[in-house]
Order: structure tokens, then sequence, then C-alpha cells
């Protein structure tokens, strides 16, 4: 429909100059603007009493003063929005509940105000078709007497409610649902205050009308009522561009389409965009209210808890439409042209609007200060030089930003970063500016170019196009810069957060606790100082590795504060690796879980090599035993000595794989860090040919292998040997697990109703060994019999997902570099085999391209517990 209607206003306004809007809107009379704004406030007063009429219907009395309020901030809301029923009905039942209605009740009224609609829509309609059959029909494109047959049944449908409402009546019932009848005058209410409501509203844009139009009003209102009515069953954004094509339609033969183009924009203006601003401005007023809910337990409370997340959205969506006007038409009510400001320089205006709105959707405050700033500049500028319509726009945004204020309180880099930071920013904002203006003052028609449209405008020479694109290119980066969000506090835990952390782990940590020492990660204490998060920052990522660590007791308090901590910052909260023993609490936390894999873990208790399904093991370890290797686990204090011998051993490893020192999720081979550990070596004759770093729990619980390296040689299952010497070793001491790693999107769900992230990590997992050999890791370490166990990542569900991940793997492959080496290794030819290898179904989803994508985004922690180089997939 949106498409038909688009189409349909094209060939209607081809002929009309879009660069004359802003002058013929401020072209339109102070009265005129006046009277529209009176029946827009009649409108909205009666659509508050839409509630005030429910409310008796279902029984439910309230006080006006309680549901005013929010009638008129959902009916703003829902208007401007798709869907708006929906939109309005959520808005309602969120503020009814607060005050204890009952789901049940909630629905009623509901449909009842939805039934009150469509009576006044009928009764405008029927009321204009009678009165004036001609005039309508000729809109229509119809014979009067078809016109007066629909307004008499449309009556005849009226008089039939009334008479069917009666308090007592047998209700209507289909299946388990019951409509009761409404009483006779409440009906009769509904009628006259709906056709009131859709009246008053036709009444607003009938005033800005042209005064030579000569459109009788009741059958102008008749075809705004069909035209309202297509606009809501449209779902689109206040019907906008349905509406306005259908109402163009009906009246061609009476007000010239060009000429009733400016009237629709300010009648959109007056009647949708000043009381959604409005309304944004109620939403921060309870927002203001929120820091007494400790104190009060009064129903507005909660109203402020439910509607205040709508405030910097609301308002982020008013400024962003503002500064979109002033990007496509490079000036504002005339406003540009009056001060000989170049229409490039206005569009730069607008994109910097557009970021400010970025800014303010994600509510810091500096975007908040600039925003105000300009909204100050421009009322100013408004009333100087006399531009009603947009000094009204821009100081009803000026008094919600000013309402607003406790809202914004997050930080970005304008006043935070380092000076010479920011002055790089404020640079790049000036040349681009420069270029903008060479751009225009070069430019052989200054006066026809609409704002950065001279950038796809094939009339102007190449260096002209060439110097707007830089200008705004330059605004673009310098806003987002200046607009980055703020970390606070340092970028790693310092020596006694390590220190602090140490002593956690003693008493309280799993083996891999001890990532907290590979010195990239930010440390969160509780406040007890009894358990702790180690986290870094990705972008708005804010990563933890694995669960918390430390006292059972502090989690909840300790992940309700990181969570609360990221989003103060506008950060998304991510926990990477988690089991499920603390899943509840992240669900309450408002993250979802999606599966990463399953992890191995050996019950030392039980181990043993005796048996038949130990053939193997035994196997390996006569093997290397003969070709004269043995196993030495050696303490930390002994390492030192070896440093050199084992990073010839760490280079030719990583050489030989075109691969870097991953971070975050394994520890790096640096020599602090390496000599912290007990180390795990192969020798064959006296040189090391492989080792690895061995994490080690608290009392005797659970061992684990970090880091392991090996250079390349004649005998086989190394590696294997060394797990397995590892595992007898940790038994002998007393120790219950050992950890063999994660087997990445092994495990995943299978069945029909699995979720995308599962289904995805099915075909990788499927398809991927020229990415990442999955199914080789999960082969590995099933030889051992481990059970498995599931690891997950906790995040907010949504679109964000992707580039979460995308963030977790430019923290795990050290930075993005890291992150594509694995991709070079990858050549033509394995990706097209990979390619191939999937099904025709995947093929035609489009599977396997986003599946190895997946697969390199999503590294497995401890993705050095692979299969090893001498084992074959």
């Amino acid at each position: 429909m949106l498409g038909v209607a688009l189409l349909q206003l094209d060939r209607t306004l081809e002929g009309y100059r879009w660069s004359q809007l802003p002058s013929d809107v401020a072209a339109i009379g102070a009265p005129a603007l006046v009277l529209a704004t009176v029946a827009t406030v009649v409108s909205y007063v009666a659509m508050t009493g839409y509630d005030a009429l429910a409310l008796r219907y279902v029984e439910h009395p309230l006080r006006y003063r309680r549901y005013a309020a929010a009638s008129f901030v959902a009916t703003a809301v829902a208007n401007s929005t798709g869907a708006s029923a929906v939109v309005g009905a959520v808005l309602r039942a969120r503020v009814y509940a607060a005050w204890q209605v009952p789901a049940a009740v909630i629905a009623r009224l509901v449909g009842f105000n939805a039934v009150t609609l469509a009576l006044g829509l009928a009764a405008l309609s029927a009321l204009g078709m009678i009165s004036a059959p001609g005039r309508v029909g000729e809109a229509l494109r119809v014979s009067p007497s078809l016109v007066g047959a629909g307004g008499a049944s449309l009556t005849v449908a009226l008089i039939g409610y009334v008479a069917w409402a009666r308090r007592g009546g047998r209700p209507l019932r289909w299946q388990d649902v019951r409509i009761n009848r409404p009483a006779r005058p409440l009906a009769v209410a509904q009628v006259l205050l709906s056709t009131l409501e859709i009246a008053t509203m036709a009444a607003a844009l009938w005033f800005l009308l042209p005064v030579g139009s000569q459109v009788p009003f009741l059958p102008f209102a008749a075809a705004f009522a069909i035209a309202t009515l297509l606009g809501l069953l449209s779902s689109v954004p206040g019907g906008v561009g349905v509406f306005e094509a259908v109402l163009l339609v009906l009246l061609a033969t009476s007000v010239d389409p060009l000429v009733l183009a400016p009237a629709l924009v300010a009648f959109r203006l007056i009647y949708y965009a000043v009381p959604l601003l409005l309304g944004a401005a109620v939403l921060a007023v309870l927002e203001a209210r929120r820091g007494h809910a400790g104190r009060s337990r009064r129903p507005r409370v909660d109203l402020a808890q439910h509607l205040c997340v709508w405030a910097p959205r609301v308002l982020a969506v008013a400024v962003a439409g503002a500064g979109a006007v002033l990007v496509v038409t490079g000036d504002l009510a005339g406003l540009a042209h009056r001060l000989t400001v170049p229409r490039p320089g206005v569009g730069l205006l607008g994109v910097g609007l557009v970021l400010l709105a970025l800014g303010l959707r994600r509510r810091l405050r500096e975007a908040w200060l600039g925003t105000l700033l300009v909204l100050v500049l421009m009322t100013a500028l408004c009333l100087v030089l006399q531009a009603p319509i947009t000094g009204l726009v821009s100081l009803g945004l000026l008094g919600a930003l000013a309402a607003a204020a406790r809202v914004f309180d997050r930080r970005s880099h304008v006043f935070t970063h380092s000076r010479g930071w920011t002055w790089s920013a404020v640079a790049t904002g000036a040349a681009a500016t420069a270029m903008s203006w060479f751009a225009w003052h070069t430019s052989s028609t200054q006066d026809e170019g609409s704002g950065f449209a001279i950038v796809l405008d094939g009339a102007h020479p190449v260096s002209v196009r060439l110097a707007a694109a830089v200008g705004l290119a330059g605004v673009l980066v310098a806003g987002a810069r200046l607009l980055a969000p703020v970390v606070p506090g340092p970028a790693t835990g310092g020596p006694d957060d390590l220190a602090r952390a140490e002593d956690v782990i003693a008493r309280f940590g799993k083996a891999s606790a001890h990532l907290a020492f590979t010195g990239d990660k930010r440390l969160l204490f509780s406040a007890r100082g009894d358990a702790f998060l180690m986290y870094q920052v990705q972008g708005r990522s804010w990563v933890t590795m694995g669960d918390p660590v430390g006292d059972p007791t502090q989690f909840q308090e300790l992940l309700t504060a990181f969570v609360q901590q990221a989003e103060r910052h506008d950060g998304r909260p991510v926990l990477y690796a988690v089991g499920d023993s603390l899943a509840p609490l992240y669900r309450e936390l408002g993250l979802g879980l999606s599966k990463l894999g399953e992890e191995a873990l050996i019950d030392l208790r039980s181990f043993g090599l005796a048996g038949r399904d130990r053939v193997k093991m035994r196997r390996w370890r006569s093997i290397n035993e003969r070709a004269g290797c043995s196993v030495q686990i050696l303490a930390p204090e002994a390492v030192r000595p070896l440093l050199p011998e084992l990073r010839a051993v760490s280079n030719q490893w990583l050489a030989g794989r075109r691969a870097s020192e991953k971070r975050f999720s394994l520890g790096p081979f640096e020599d602090d860090y390496v000599m912290r550990f007990p180390l795990a070596v192969v020798r064959r004759e006296g040189r090391v040919i492989a080792f690895a770093t061995l994490w080690v729990g608290h009392g005797e619980g659970e061992v684990a292998i970090d880091l392991m390296r090996q250079v390349r040689t004649e005998v086989p299952n190394v590696m294997n040997y060394l797990f397995l010497e590892v595992m007898l070793w940790a038994k002998e001491r007393g120790y219950s697990t050992f950890s063999l790693g994660m087997a990445p999107l092994s495990g995943l769900r299978t069945d029909a109703t699995a979720p995308v992230w599962d289904r995805i990590g099915r075909r990788v997992f499927a398809h991927g060994d020229a990415f990442y050999n999955f199914r080789g890791v999960r082969h590995f370490k099933e030889c051992f019999h481990p059970r498995w166990e599931e690891r997950h990542v906790a995040a907010r569900p949504g679109p964000a997902f992707p580039k979460t991940m995308l963030d977790v793997a430019t923290l795990i492959g050290g930075g993005v570099g890291g992150m594509s080496a694995g991709l070079r290794t990858i050549d033509a030819e394995a990706a097209r085999q990979l390619w191939h290898s999937a099904s025709a179904q995947a093929r035609r989803r489009a599977w396997a391209p986003r599946a190895g994508t997946m697969s390199t985004a999503v590294p497995a922690p401890r993705a050095e517990a692979d299969v090893p180089a001498d084992q074959p997939a």
C-alpha cells in the first residue's frame, strides 16, 4: 500500500518544486495556524475521553488526572508509529497494569477504544455523504446516489449499534470470548465523542487550506475520514504517504494538489510532531520522578518506570527528523535564504543534528548539551525572522529537552578524552565545513542546490561533488569520534587488583580463573571483595570471561553491578563462555543464552589406563616412551632457565600455523605469565619438543591446560602423551577434575524448532573444517571419554548480537589484525570446497558463507586446545 501511495504522490506532485516547501509552509497565515492548533488541542482532549468512557464500560473507574497524561502520551506516540493501534494498546496496557488493572479488563478497555474510533470515522463519513452527496461523489468519482446510499447504510449501522447497546442485554459470544453490551447512554457518548475527535482533527487541516480553496467542511471531513482509515490500515507510521496520497486524490477536483502540499506538511507538524514532543516532555517529567521510587509506591512511579524508556527515543526521533529536513531541503522555513547561509552548510548542520540525535538515543550528556545549544539559536532566529512554525517546533523540542535533562546521564569523549584527541575531531569537522563551503562557492547552481543533492547531481563538476562528499564524511567522522562512549577506570587491572584476585582464586577459584593474570582484562570486585568479574571493553561490548569467581553468595550483587555499569556507559553487557549454574540469574538480568559448545571434563577419581577402552591411551604412552620422550612437571620457580628454549618452540609453532598470539580467552607466551604457573614439558634427547602451562584450581579441585606449543617431530601423538601424563600426575596429587577445554559449536540442537544460532552453528560444525577443525576437536577429546558440560554466551538478544560476537572475536584475536589472520590462511579452494559441501537447502538459505564468517568471529575459549598438529582430523 505504501509503494502504491508513493507512486501516486510522485505522479500528483510532479510539478512541485520541493526547494520552495519551507517558504510555502512559512507563508501560511498566523490565524490559520492558531485555529489549527486550537483544533488539535480539542482533538487530543477528546481522545483522553476515550479512556474515560472505556473505564466506565469495564466498571473500573479512575480519576481523570490519573489517566489523562497516560492517555495523551499513548495517543501521541501511537499516532507517530507504525501499527498505531497495537502501540497504543501496549502503552495503555503497561500503564493500567501499574494501577493493578487486571489483564482481561485491559483487553476489554483497548477493544472498546478501537470500537469508539471506528464509530467516529463512520459517523463523520455518513454525515458528509448525506449532507453533500454531490461533492463527496465528485471526490470519490462515484455517482451521488451511490454516495447517499453509503451514507444511509452507515447511519443505519450507527443507529443499530445504539439500539443494540442496552445494559443487562444478552452479550455477544464468540468461542471463549464474551462481549458485554454497553449502556445506551454510553454508546451515544461513544458516537458523539469520537465524531468530535475526528471532526476537530479534520478541522486542523481544513483551517490550513488556502483561502480560495472553497471546500465545504462536511465533504472535506468525509474525505478526511476515509483517508485516515486507509492510513490506519496501512500500519505505516502515522499513515505517512498513504493518508496524503488518498486525500490528494479525493480532493483533486476541489483543491490544487500543489497548493494542498504545504498545508499537509504544516498539519503533520502541528497535529503529529508537536504532540509527540509534548509527549516526550511528559515522559521526561515522569523520568525525573523516578528518584522518589524508593520513598513512594504510588502508581505514577510505576508509570514512570514503564514509560521513561521512551523519552530519549522520542526526542531522538524528533531531532533526527529536524536534521533530515535540513539535509533534504538545505533550508528551514526560508531562514537560510534570508541569512544568506549556503545550503550545503545548512545540510552540514542537518547531519550534525542527526549525529546528535544518535547521541540522544544513547542518553549522552554532551549530545543533550549540543542539541540544546542548537535549538536555543534556532528559536532565537525564528523569533527575529518571524518564522512561527519553525519557532514552535524548535521551542517544543527545547522544552522537552530541558525537562528531560536528568535522563541524559551518560558521558562521551567530548570533555573527558585527551585534549589532542578532541582537537583532532574538531579539526576534522572544521576541514569538512571548509570543503563544503568550497563546494557551494564553486558551484554554478548555488540557488538550486538542495542540501547535499550536489553530491548526487551529475550536472556539477566532479571536484565540487567530491568536496561536498568529503565535507559530509568529515562531519560524520568528527561527530562519531566526539560522541563515542566513555569507558571509566584503567584499561587493565593494576597490581593491587591482581593481588586481591589472587587471594580470591586461592580460596574459591576454578582453574580458568587464572585468566585474570593475562594482563588484558579489567577487574570488578563485589562490595565485600570476595568475588570478582574479569572483563574487557571492545566497542560497545563489555565482555566478561566466564562466570564470576569467588563467593557464590555475592554473584547476584556483582552481576547486577556489572550490567548496570555497562548500561550507564551505553555498553552491551556480554558474558562469554558461561555455564548453566547461573543461567536463571542471567535471564533475570535480561540476557539471553546462546550455546557456544561443550567443555570436556575428565573425572580423575575414576580415570586410569586399565581396560579395553584405554588401549589407545596405553599405545600413545608406549610409542612416545620407546621414542625416548618423557614428561616432566616443573614448579613455577623452575621455569625461568627454560624460557629461551620455550620461546623457540613457541615461535616455531606460531610460524607453522601462520598465527599470532591470542588474547582474552587464552594466555599468551609472555615471560611473566608463563613463570606464574606449573609447566609440563616433553623432552626428547634432552631437548624440549612440547610444553603446556597448567592452571590449578583451589584446594584439590580442577586442573586445566592453558598455553600449549610443540615443534614438528616424527614422533606421533606427542600432545596426547603430554595430556595423559598430566592427568595421571593430577590424579596422584588428589585433584578431582581435568579440563580438556571446549569443543566449539558441538552439541547444538538439531530439532526443527532450534533457534537460528543453533541452526547456523550446526552447518558450521558440519561444513566448516576449512575454517576450523570443529569435528576433529570433538573427536580428539572424545578419545579421553569425558563428560560434557554446556557453555554459553549471555547477551542481550536482538539485531546487535552479531556485532557483539564480532567484538568478542576481536578481543580473542588480539585486535582486528589478529582476527583476520586466520582468514588469510584460508585459500580460495578451501572456501569453494566448503561451499559445495553444503546441502542444497543450505545454499538456498545462504547459510554456508555466513557459517564461515561466524566460525571465525566466534572462536572457542582456549582455542589452542585443538587437535595437535600431528593428529589426523
